[in-house]
């Protein structure tokens, strides 16, 4: 499969009808690499081996649970931390007000902060399928595939020698073409979807 895939905030922005709380000068601009997000429950506590600071980070309602019980001078220090990380974006979930303390450190840090009307179950689940399609690897090869009793056929070989006759009799007999001439396969976890 080909080199890594990228896509710009604003288009996530647009395409999930984020609100924008609070944006870095070309906030739209930042490039999105990573096909996960991060819930940064353990990294509200202090624990941040193994965090993976280049995916989006979303907040939740058990986050702000948390948060709400937690002293202003101590919740000032913990999104002091987590922002001093170079987050591409941090998404409230759930229509939730950010704390003051989240926001004054998004100033010091420089950090985007959005905030989506959707609950958290629902969101990242849907978020998390969208990136993964837009961001995996992929290839594209000279072929016909067909959906064959909901199994992709790629029919490859050299011009002329009956590709498509071949998917067009398949057609006839009920399957589905999906495409013709130039397909694109995607690596999706661990499927290959044309």
């Amino acid at each position: 499969m080909e080199g890594r895939y990228s896509m710009k905030l604003g288009k996530l922005i647009k395409d999930f009808e984020l609100e924008v709380l609070r944006g870095v000068e070309h906030y739209e601009d930042v490039l999105i690499q990573r096909e996960d997000v991060n819930r940064p429950g353990l990294q509200l506590v202090g624990f941040f081996d193994y965090f993976d600071a280049k995916r989006l980070q979303v907040l939740g309602k058990v986050e702000n649970t948390y948060l709400a019980q937690v002293p202003s001078e101590d919740r000032r220090r913990i999104f002091d931390a987590l922002l001093a990380y170079e987050v591409p974006a941090l998404i409230i979930t759930r229509g939730l007000d950010p704390f003051p303390e989240l926001m004054e450190m998004a100033v010091k840090h420089k950090r985007t902060i959005l905030r989506s009307k959707e609950d958290t179950s629902l969101f990242i689940p849907n978020f998390t399928d969208w990136l993964k399609a837009r961001l995996s690897p992929r290839i594209t090869r000279h072929g016909v595939l067909v959906d064959v009793y909901g199994e992709g056929v790629l029919l490859m070989g050299e011009s002329g020698v009956g590709k498509s006759e071949t998917a067009v009799e398949l057609v006839k007999r009920g399957h589905r073409l999906v495409a013709d001439d130039a397909v694109e396969i995607r690596h999706i976890g661990t499927r290959l979807v044309g």
